[in-house]
């Protein structure tokens, strides 16, 4: 028997989803609205506010994992370090390639070799490469705003600075971390939203879901390692 209360419910306000996964399930949601043709205008007026909820939420999971990496700068250590720098480009990278393309020439000015070069970089090579993404990231500042710079730039002082003792972030990650749980609370009903606009558009064609949502995004288990619960907002 059909469980109607559960139409009604905020499907993406799981603990099992964390913040990174639905940061990119979002932005493939996005990439397969804007790509499909001819869209009618019902699913047209999604795109808007969905932009904007996702900015936000994207806004603030980058301020939390810069206090993040200011926070251990003091005793971070070699694996730790390489997994905050591999995890930062490959979740920076897409937005690079969602703007330029991925065989475009300023794509190759921040990864000339894709991500390889960054997956297996060694502790000793981190300021190089993020000198790099530095570069590219202010020389294309118009085009991927100025967070990506600054995220970057944030990141290599951490590096640079990581023997000169830690820095005391505690209120400042706190804060963080709630801004991100407020944002995502506004993503998740419009995602829940989209979901059901696009449902009722389809109503009858299940298999339609595949062309707007990439449901595998929410699920793989081995995708994010952190601790998932910190992204709900409290109470």
């Amino acid at each position: 028997m059909i469980n109607i209360q559960r139409l009604f419910q905020n499907h993406f306000a799981s603990v099992e989803i964390s913040a990174e996964e639905l940061r990119q399930f979002t932005e493939d949601h996005l990439g397969k609205l804007k790509a499909l043709p001819a869209l009618p205008v019902n699913l047209i007026a999604l795109l808007a506010p969905t932009q904007t909820a996702f900015d936000a939420f994207d806004e603030k999971i980058s301020a939390r994992t810069t206090l993040q990496a200011t926070q251990s700068g003091g005793t971070i250590t070699k694996d730790e370090a390489l997994q905050l720098f591999r995890t930062t480009v490959r979740q920076r990278e897409g937005r690079v390639k969602d703007k330029f393309g991925k065989g475009s020439g300023p794509y190759a000015e921040f990864f000339p070799q894709g991500l390889k070069e960054y997956n297996m970089a060694r502790l000793g090579q981190i300021s190089g490469l993020l000198e790099r993404l530095i570069t590219a990231a202010g020389k294309y500042q118009a085009q991927l705003g100025p967070e990506l710079l600054a995220e970057f730039t944030a990141l290599k002082s951490t590096f640079t600075n990581a023997r000169d003792g830690q820095v005391d972030t505690k209120g400042e990650l706190a804060q963080a971390r709630a801004n991100v749980a407020a944002t995502r609370s506004v993503l998740e009903l419009q995602l829940g939203k989209n979901l059901l606009t696009i449902a009722l558009h389809h109503l009858g064609q299940p298999e339609r879901a595949v062309d707007y949502f990439n449901q595998s995004l929410l699920e793989d288990p081995t995708r994010n390692n952190e601790d998932k619960s910190r992204d709900k907002p409290q109470g």
